[in-house]
C-alpha cells in the first residue's frame, strides 16, 4: 500500500513537472511571438536595396525581389513604395540594381508583413551582388531623400561622398563660416577654356574641371599670383 502511495507521488510529481515544462514552452514561446510581432508593429517599412559590387547585378535575385514585393500588394501585405533608385533624376546604382522603401498598408496584419520579411530574407544573391533589407518605423519620402547635403558652415560639414565636393557658389568661399551645398564630381568635362580662380587659388581651364578637382570657385577668370 505504501509502496502504491509512493508511486502515486512521484508519478504526480513527474506529470506535473512536464506539465510545468511545457508550460513554461509554451510561455517563452508566447513570449517570442510577441516580441518578434511587436517589433514589426514598431516597424511598420522596410528599405530594400541590391546592385552590383564591381560587376553586374545579379538578375535572378533582381528578379526575385520584384516578384516578393508584386506579391506583398496583391496581399495587402504592403500599400505605399517608394523607388528611390532609378528613377528620372534619382541617383543610379553601381552596375544596375535598385533602391526602395515598402510601408505596410493600414489593414496588414503584424503576421503579414513579418512573412513579407521573411520572404524578403530568404532571398541569398551571389558573390559579387550586395543585398540589404533594413526595418524602419516609416519610409522617407523622395523629396527628403533628394534634398540636397549643406556643408561647411560653422560646424565645418563635411560632404558623405568623396565624390562629392562642398559648393560654396561664385565668390563665396572666402566669407567666414560660410555654408555650401554638396554636389557630385564631374568625371568628364570638355576643354574649352574658360578660366577661373578656385577657392584654394588654383586656375582651372572651366569651371567643370574646377568641379572635378573638387575646388569651388572665388572668380571668374585666372587667378592673382600676387594675391594669397
Amino acid at each position: 500500500m505504501n509502496t502504491l502511495i509512493t508511486w502515486l507521488i512521484n508519478s504526480y510529481v513527474l506529470i506535473s513537472g512536464r506539465k510545468m515544462k511545457g508550460l513554461a514552452y509554451v510561455l517563452i514561446g508566447g513570449a517570442f511571438l510577441f516580441n518578434t510581432i511587436s517589433v514589426h508593429a514598431e516597424h511598420r517599412a522596410v528599405n530594400v536595396s541590391i546592385g552590383g559590387t564591381g560587376g553586374a547585378v545579379d538578375s535572378a535575385s533582381e528578379q526575385r525581389v520584384r516578384k516578393v514585393i508584386g506579391h506583398a500588394f496583391k496581399d495587402g501585405a504592403v500599400d505605399t513604395l517608394y523607388v528611390y533608385s532609378p528613377r528620372a533624376g534619382g541617383p543610379i546604382f553601381i552596375e544596375g540594381g535598385m533602391s526602395l522603401c515598402a510601408e505596410a498598408g493600414f489593414s496588414a496584419t503584424p503576421e503579414k508583413f513579418s512573412d513579407f520579411i521573411q520572404r524578403l530574407n530568404a532571398i541569398h544573391p551571389p558573390t559579387g551582388t550586395f543585398y540589404n533589407v533594413e526595418l524602419t518605423k516609416a519610409c522617407e519620402p523622395i523629396d527628403v531623400i533628394n534634398q540636397p547635403q549643406s556643408c561647411g558652415g560653422i560646424q565645418g560639414k563635411q560632404c558623405a561622398s568623396t565624390q562629392q565636393y562642398c559648393d560654396f557658389g561664385i565668390g563665396h568661399c572666402k566669407i567666414a563660416d560660410a555654408e555650401g551645398t554638396c554636389k557630385e564630381k564631374p568625371t568628364i568635362c570638355t576643354r574649352q577654356y574658360e578660366p577661373v580662380c578656385g577657392c584654394n587659388g588654383i586656375t582651372y581651364g572651366n569651371a567643370c574641371e574646377a568641379a572635378a578637382a573638387g575646388a569651388s570657385i572665388d572668380h571668374v577668370g585666372e587667378c592673382n599670383p600676387s594675391q594669397p
